[in-house]
């Protein structure tokens, strides 16, 4: 859930890039914004799917996967959020793009790392993981007319 909501921040602040010359991107409301819309809707989905495989029940696991979720979705929204509180209005939302970026790459390399792959690998896979994230950020944005 974490990578999904960065990748789909990362896609937003950059269709929202497009219109800074008209004003002011309000950055801290579009993260959070768009944060708190991905987790509803995926938590609707996921519960209404998890009650039809489990023929109406959500099971003690359903819950926990639930919580997780949760959790990666606010701790990209909160770690997201550090760049706009400490920046100038003029910089945050690069910084915030930036940090989604290193954010996805770092995942990737994390996931590389702990299944052993060596360090370089590792980066490899980190870098390649992030330009698979911007080309769905960017295609996203094609697809929606931005």
């Amino acid at each position: 859930m974490a990578l999904y909501v960065a990748v789909c921040l990362l896609a937003a602040l950059t269709a929202a890039a497009e219109s800074v010359d008209h004003g002011h991107i309000r950055v801290l409301g579009l993260v959070w914004g768009t944060t708190v819309g991905l987790t509803l809707a995926h938590i609707f989905a996921f519960r209404l799917s998890a009650r039809l495989v489990a023929a109406g029940r959500i099971e003690a696991h359903d819950a926990r996967a639930v919580g997780a979720q949760l959790l990666g979705a606010a701790t990209v929204a909160v770690l997201a959020t550090i760049p706009v509180i400490g920046l100038p209005a003029t910089s945050e939302l690069d910084a915030v793009r930036w940090f989604l970026a290193l954010w996805i790459g770092l995942f990737g390399y994390l996931v590389a790392a702990q299944s052993g792959a060596s360090r370089t690998r590792s980066i490899v896979y980190g870098t390649i993981t992030l330009l698979i994230a911007i080309t769905i950020a960017v295609l996203k944005n094609v697809l929606s007319g931005h």
